[in-house]
């Protein structure tokens, strides 16, 4: 803060006269509201009075009429898929993945294995500008054969991004074109990994991604698990996702999935697993336990008829839920809001009860729920002095809000 007989304090940008909605843990609001910013950092936060008397900005933003956002995090998405809006909408989900996921996967992995990086690139660089566009500062992108470039498509956008690599050694789907070689996707792996940690400005970070509990043996599991400690990278699975799955494994090995990934020994706090639809009490109690997150996307849920994942319970229990919007080919579009929307909709009608996640728990699920989950609560996911500044600025003069 200023003190007395010295002028205000340069900053880098000064934001005033907003809704400021800071998502921290006092729930603060300032309606006419400011933030100080220098070097990507938050200095200040308060009244724009006050700040506007203390600081002084290199660059002025005028927030009056709109809101003040952490930047919003999805925390699982496809981009690649971004290419497949209107897809369609009447297929079971195996018929799903057979006619509509599985031929741009194998087309990507082809155009890999043949030097040729331009389509998962320009899928990337549309993903980035739509997410971006959408007010998503921080995503999950979950991709099978990509390309160190990709990286520079993600610093070029300036987007925070988590990239999860597909690992697979199981061909369940009977697509073997979407299935790269584990050695071939090990060694990408390493590749990846060592291209993020010296990503621009340390925006882009790696993740192991083994495709779900039924595209991955139990060694690849075992292995995944020893890598991620080895490396301290974190871990992005699919889990429980579908009665197909659940199926599956009940008959395999005779657990549910979260049981069998639990026995393995692969769920942590550094495990992410998204959907997490088809879960017992004792999966969410599991969940909890280990501090395994979950990313929660209602709206492939919905398109998919997939199920309704537990989430009131979940979040009643004291897992860490995020939000996600999975691939424009089951949500057609990567809004966020909506999905808090429909996401809220949906655990209210499938409780029965109108009092479950309202707005601000829906809110908090696409910020700090979002920053939880992927282990960057001290970074982002809320308007707080010394964290980054992502943070997004919603117009609400126009007639459509």
């Amino acid at each position: 803060m200023n003190t007395a007989g010295i002028g205000p304090i340069p900053v880098d940008i000064l934001i005033q006269n907003g809704v400021v909605v800071s998502m921290d843990a006092a729930r603060t609001i300032l309606y006419d509201g400011a933030l100080a910013i220098d070097a990507g950092r938050i200095v200040a936060i308060g009244p724009t009075d006050k700040l506007s008397e203390s600081y002084v900005g290199r660059k002025v933003i005028n927030a009056r009429q709109k809101a003040v956002l952490p930047g919003l995090i999805d925390t699982h998405h496809h981009f690649l898929q971004n290419l497949l809006k209107g897809a369609r909408d009447d297929l079971a989900f195996v018929d799903w993945i057979d006619q509509v996921s599985s031929p741009l996967i194998s087309m990507a992995v082809a155009d890999y294995l043949e030097g040729n990086h331009d389509l998962q690139c320009q899928a990337t660089r549309l993903g980035c500008a739509e997410a971006l566009l959408s007010g998503i500062t921080t995503i999950l992108n979950m991709e099978w054969a990509t390309p160190q470039e990709v990286v520079g498509v993600y610093e070029q956008a300036g987007i925070r991004v988590v990239h999860a690599l597909y690992l697979t050694d199981v061909d369940k789907w009977d697509s073997p074109g979407m299935v790269l070689s584990l050695d071939a996707t090990m060694n990408l792996a390493e590749q990846l990994m060592a291209r993020c940690q010296v990503s621009k400005g340390g925006r882009v970070t790696f993740r192991y991604g083994p495709a779900c509990e039924n595209s991955a043996s139990s060694d690849l599991l075992r292995e995944v698990r020893r890598l991620a400690d080895e490396n301290q990278a974190g871990i992005h699975i699919h889990v429980a996702e579908s009665q197909f799955g659940w199926d599956n494994i009940h008959e395999l090995y005779g657990k549910t999935p979260v049981q069998y990934l639990h026995d393995l020994g692969l769920l942590g706090p550094d495990v992410l697993g998204t959907h997490c639809i088809w879960l017992t009490d004792e999966d969410v109690e599991i969940l909890r336990q280990t501090g395994t997150s979950v990313s929660y996307n209602p709206e492939c849920h919905m398109k998919l008829a997939l199920g309704i994942a537990p989430v009131t319970k979940m979040l009643e229990t004291g897992v860490a839920v995020s939000l996600g919007t999975d691939t424009c080919a089951v949500n057609d579009n990567m809004d966020l809001f909506e999905a808090m929307r429909v996401g809220a909709f949906l655990q209210k009608i499938s409780t029965m009860d109108p009092a479950v996640v309202p707005a601000y728990e829906a809110l908090e699920l696409g910020t700090m729920g979002g920053a939880r989950a992927l282990g960057m609560e001290d970074e982002i996911g809320s308007l707080e002095v010394g964290k980054k500044a992502d943070l997004i600025l919603v117009d609400l003069g126009r007639v459509h809000m």
